[in-house]
């Protein structure tokens, strides 16, 4: 039955006399129902309950064939048990016990012969109403079971994320540590005064630095993290999106073309959520260009609008372009074109909730044949005034000390101890705080250089011991890391105060925060 009204409802009339489903037939029409429908034959009532699909069953009981009761006893078979489809019985039989057996078969109301048309027609109007209510139950309760299955389908696409982020977490750490001993070892051979040897190692220090970003971009998206703010270059974000795909794109024959204008200026957004919008847009098209003929191309166009504040990014490509039935809904949660187990339907709907949460606006422009274009406008904020600072100086001469490194990698420690052993300082390894701790309490050193994850007692349970047993040594402490995304990592880092570099460092840079530690004066 449609909701439009009872007057629309699919009615079946089941009577042996000709004369009594005309009879039947003339009062529905009179009462404005449109769709009556009649047999005389009750053994084709359920063929007839198949293919018309009625609201109402007005069925006789006293039947040559197949009697009544046989037709209520076919029809609840047939009928499942969570549907409500009316059975209103008309019979000549006026006994008690033509009514219970009736009802017991499965009738839902009786009618006795001859009736008066008026109780007929409010009996009926009664029953379709009944109808109606179970058809708006039964859609409400599918809208709550989609409901519960989109919001349990977002739950293990955001415990899936939050777990691929862990993994990534160690996965970094596991990439990190040789990274950093190839990149170490690379800039002290730099060092030496071969030029052939330099070069070289020029190259090897290039290589393994960009390992490094294709690592810290893949966790960067992966990562679900709380916007975090801070001026950025959209440059620097578009090469770092085009080289995390590069070797998809390159493997499919994708040519992509960067047009960024000079003049673009410094935004305040967060730029591993803007990373995120940027490698989905750039994989949808990868996506749509795998199957297109050549040529495959994507360009990546941003333009300034001084006059508007505004920064436009454009991701074009030249697949086959979107229907507009799919345009509409594109950017909708769990929509998606993509087959079964390629696609959650997510990423748009993350993309323009990205977008939107920095003020900016997402927008597709397509049409069949003709590819595809994205274009984003965010505005041009002016982020807070960062506190002046003194022009950098040279790290002020310092007197050897004595240096623990902290860190399970063993190749790690060695390439640090070689880098640090050359500034004059005294250099011993250990490979966890326990070990740390140990070594402390035996005999003094001036700063700890310490990884944070680590087996035995890591970096963070090993500072929270230090600052217990040797509270003068808190302020001498230089934190390594694989992985600052992680909120508690980059919480406890914040909290301690000590300075932190990121793995593979620079070992200028690692010479330069131990120089600056070890000639700053304690804290009162």
């Amino acid at each position: 039955m449609t909701p439009l009204g009872l007057a629309d409802a699919t009615i079946l009339i089941v009577d042996d006399e000709r004369a009594n489903v005309l009879l039947l037939e003339r009062l529905l029409q009179h009462a404005g129902y449109r769709r009556p429908a009649s047999t005389t034959d009750s053994r084709t009532v359920l063929e007839l309950y198949r293919s018309l699909q009625p609201d109402l069953i007005l069925l006789d009981l006293m039947m040559p064939h197949v009697d009544g009761l046989a037709v209520l006893a076919q029809l609840r078979a047939e009928i499942p048990e969570t549907a409500y489809v009316p059975v209103l019985v008309l019979t000549a039989d006026v006994t008690l016990e033509a009514r219970r057996k009736a009802l017991a078969a499965g009738a839902h109301d009786f009618l006795t012969k001859p009736f008066e048309t008026f109780e007929a027609l409010l009996r009926i109007s009664n029953l379709l109403a009944t109808r109606r209510l179970y058809l708006a139950l039964e859609e409400h309760n599918r809208a709550l079971e989609e409901t519960v299955r989109q919001r349990t389908e977002r739950l293990l696409q955001s415990e899936k994320v939050a777990t691929m982020g862990s993994l990534l977490a160690g996965v970094a750490h596991e990439l990190n540590n040789p990274l950093t001993v190839l990149s170490a070892q690379a800039q002290l051979l730099g060092e030496t005064q071969d030029p052939a040897l330099t070069a070289r190692a020029a190259k090897i220090r290039q290589a393994a630095e960009r390992c490094v970003r294709i690592v810290r971009n893949f966790l960067a998206f992966a990562r679900q993290r709380a916007p975090e703010r801070s001026p950025t270059l959209l440059g620097d974000v578009v090469h770092g999106t085009l080289e995390l795909l590069a070797y998809e794109l390159r493997v499919d024959g994708v040519e992509v073309t960067v047009d960024l204008a000079p003049d673009l200026p410094v935004l305040w957004v967060d730029p591993h959520q803007l990373h995120q919008v940027l490698v989905n847009l750039v994989a949808n098209a990868h996506h749509a260009l795998r199957r297109h003929p050549p040529p495959r191309r994507v360009a990546v166009v941003a333009r300034h609008d001084a006059q508007r504040r505004r920064v436009r990014l454009e991701i074009a490509d030249t697949g086959p372009g979107i229907p507009a039935d799919v345009r509409a809904k594109i950017f909708e949660p769990f929509f998606t074109t993509k087959p079964v187990g390629e696609g959650t339907g997510l990423g748009l709907s993350l993309c323009r909730d990205i977008v939107t949460d920095h003020h900016g606006t997402i927008e597709v422009e397509s049409e069949p044949g003709r590819g595809t274009t994205f274009v984003i406008e965010l505005p041009v904020e002016t982020p807070p005034g960062p506190p002046a600072k003194a022009a950098a100086a040279a790290p002020p001469a310092t007197r050897p000390g004595r240096v623990l490194i902290v860190d399970d990698e063993p190749a790690v420690a060695e390439a640090l101890s070689e880098a640090i052993r050359r500034e004059g300082h005294e250099v011993d390894i250990v490979g966890n705080g326990a070990e740390a701790l140990d070594r402390l309490a035996a005999r003094p050193y001036d700063l700890i250089v310490s990884d944070t994850k680590m087996p035995v007692l890591d970096g963070e349970s090993f500072y929270r011991e230090l600052v217990q047993r040797h509270p003068a040594l808190r302020e001498r402490v230089v934190f390594l890391t694989g992985d600052v995304l992680g909120r508690e990592k980059r919480e406890f880092l914040e909290g301690t105060g000590a300075p932190f570099l990121t793995k593979p460092c620079d070992l200028d840079e690692l010479r330069r925060v131990i120089a600056r530690v070890l000639a700053s004066p304690p804290r009162a």
